[in-house]
Formats: structure tokens, C-alpha cells, sequence
């Protein structure tokens, strides 16, 4: 089995050292194995000074592209087609992961193409949902519906097999028409659709083998294979990150120091205990309404227009109270 992964960075982001720990994490428990980075050929002409570590932990491939061509498409196709660059069984891993234990197992599963739940669950019990749905009815796709979920896209298992090559000839071809064609780069949604194109034959691991903290991970983390901690969370200037090995100042040290420090190593070793103090939601109206616009705008209010947002809280107070008086004599 071979692990792959596929990076895509600039010195200007935090890819490079996502990637680094999570090759780090994999080689504490894994030395001999196979690791493949696929990269453009922009992202490997970084790979020299504090840029240079990753070559020691995996094999590079480097892939040409035009120079018109931008990263986000850089990183799409190539991860949309690796039995080109990689040939054998092979195990497709995010960059934004941690490594929890030996990987071996993964070969113990007979399936030719699988990976985990998005958020470990199907769609009827998804957070995002509609925002699913949407998507793929914007797009013309039928995946989401035909299996009432979706695979996550930051762990793949595929066999070298005719199937899994026509797996990923599939996932190749959607993704470039959702992105060429209807302006959408996700490529999970373009995953799920190869699935449906390929007879929905794609298989389910346990959810250890991709455990998503933040999305009803944690009923799997004692047992976690990889923590994803999703990167892509950290993009809004408000992202407080509940994972430690997910906080920018963190990452930005081991960019500064062209190597993981000593104390961060001892976090990456211990990888199930490194999360930050958050706030657990437990109420499913709440949980319902988290990605509202009515939601953010409230909180965008509460940040810059307190005031009109402490009006507003005062209605809603009155409101309720009343409503409960009138419940109560009932």
C-alpha cells in the first residue's frame, strides 16, 4: 500500500506545513513505508532551505502545469487523477491530518474505492444539508441523493484496480465540469458524483480511518487512525480553531524555523489530547440554525452594532417571556 498525498503551496500559506506534520505524524508510526507528495512544479521549486524538510519524509512528484492555470485547479486535478501518477494500491490522505497510529490495517479492507461519511453521518442528519442539496442541483449532480450522504474527500482508499481507475476518471471529469462549467472548484460534491456515475459501488470505512472532530468525530477518537481538523476552517477572520495543531500561530513557527520545534513534535505525538477549550452544543434547534443568515447577521450586529443588536435581544426576550406566560397558563 502507498500513501499519497497532494500539495499545492506557496510560501505565502500554510499548506507546506500542514502537510509537514501530518507526513510527520505518519513516519512516527510508519518509517518504511511508501509516501508519495504530488505537487505542481511551482510548489516543488519551493522545496529548498526552510522548505526543504518535506523531501526528506516522502517521494515527489511533480506535475507541469501551464502557468495560467491557478492552485486551487492545480491541486483539483492532480488529486482527481493520481492512478496516473502513482500506479499500485494506494491510500489518498489531506494535508490537513494528523497520524494516530500505524495505517496497515487499511489494507485489510477488500473494497476497490471507500472512504468516510462526511461529518460520520447521512444526509438527513448533515448540518449542511441544504447547502448539499443545493449544490447538487445546481450542478446536475445525483450523487448526494443516490447514497443520502457523502464521502469526504480528505481520505481516499483505492485498489489498483479497472474500477477504481474508472473511480477517478469519473470524479476527474465532474469536478472539471463543475468548475469549468458551473464555477464550483469543491471536489467532494465532484466525488460523490463519480461514485454515481460508477454504479454507487464506493464502500464506507469505520469512521476512525478519517475521524472529523468538529463534525461527530469525537465518538471516534479514542480509536482514531487520522484526525482532520479541516484547514479549510481557518480561512474566516473569526475562526477560533478548537484543535491546537489547527492554530495559524502554531503553523506559522514551524514556517518561521523551517522545521517542527520540539514542543509542537511532543503535540504531534500525542495527538488526541490537543484540542482547545470550545463550547458544545447540544440543543438541536440551535445546531439546526448554525448556518442561517439570520445567525451571522446577528453576530456581525453583536460585533459592530452592539447597540442595535442589544435592541433587537431585548424584543426577542420580551417576546419569549410573554410566549412562555401564555404556554404556562395552558
Amino acid at each position: 500500500m502507498k500513501y499519497v498525498y497532494v500539495l499545492v503551496s506557496s510560501p505565502a500559506d500554510f499548506y507546506y506545513e500542514q502537510c509537514l506534520m501530518s507526513l510527520t505524524s505518519l513516519r512516527f508510526y510508519m518509517k518504511e513505508a511508501e509516501v508519495f507528495v504530488l505537487c505542481d512544479q511551482g510548489t516543488a521549486n519551493t522545496f529548498s532551505g526552510k522548505r526543504a524538510a518535506i523531501k526528506e519524509l516522502a517521494k515527489i512528484i511533480s506535475v507541469p502545469f501551464e502557468d495560467t492555470v491557478g492552485n486551487t485547479e492545480r491541486s483539483r486535478l492532480i488529486k482527481t487523477a493520481i492512478p496516473d501518477y502513482v500506479q499500485g494500491d494506494f491510500l489518498y490522505i489531506d494535508c490537513d491530518t494528523i497520524i494516530c497510529s500505524d495505517l496497515s490495517a487499511i489494507e485489510e479492507f477488500p473494497y476497490e474505492i471507500a472512504g468516510v461519511l462526511d461529518a460520520h453521518v447521512y444526509l438527513d442528519e448533515h448540518l449542511h444539508k441544504q447547502t448539499f442539496v443545493k449544490r447538487d442541483k445546481k450542478l446536475g449532480f445525483h450523487g448526494t441523493a443516490a447514497l443520502n450522504g457523502n464521502i469526504n474527500g480528505g481520505l481516499v482508499l483505492a485498489r489498483d484496480t479497472p474500477y477504481a481507475k474508472e473511480f477517478f476518471k469519473a470524479w476527474n471529469e465532474a469536478w472539471k465540469y463543475s468548475a469549468y462549467k458551473k464555477n464550483d472548484m469543491h471536489d467532494q460534491s465532484a466525488l460523490n458524483e463519480a461514485n454515481y456515475r460508477t454504479q454507487m459501488k464506493a464502500q464506507l470505512l469505520p469512521g476512525e480511518w478519517n475521524c472529523q472532530p468538529c463534525h461527530g468525530g469525537l465518538a471516534f477518537l479514542k480509536d482514531a487512525k487520522i484526525i482532520h481538523y479541516y484547514s479549510s476552517e481557518m480561512t474566516g477572520k473569526n475562526y477560533q480553531p478548537y484543535y491546537k495543531l489547527a492554530d495559524k500561530n502554531l503553523q506559522q513557527r514551524i514556517k518561521d524555523e523551517g522545521k517542527i520545534p520540539q514542543d509542537i513534535l511532543e503535540m504531534i505525538k500525542d495527538p488526541k489530547f490537543q484540542f482547545n477549550k470550545v463550547h458544545m452544543l447540544s440543543d438541536k434547534r440551535i445546531i439546526s440554525v448554525m448556518q442561517s443568515p439570520l445567525l451571522f447577521t446577528m453576530a456581525d450586529l453583536k460585533a459592530h452594532i452592539p447597540f442595535l443588536f442589544n435592541f433587537f435581544e431585548a424584543q426577542a426576550s420580551l417576546i419569549r417571556s410573554i410566549g412562555k406566560k401564555i404556554k404556562g397558563k395552558k
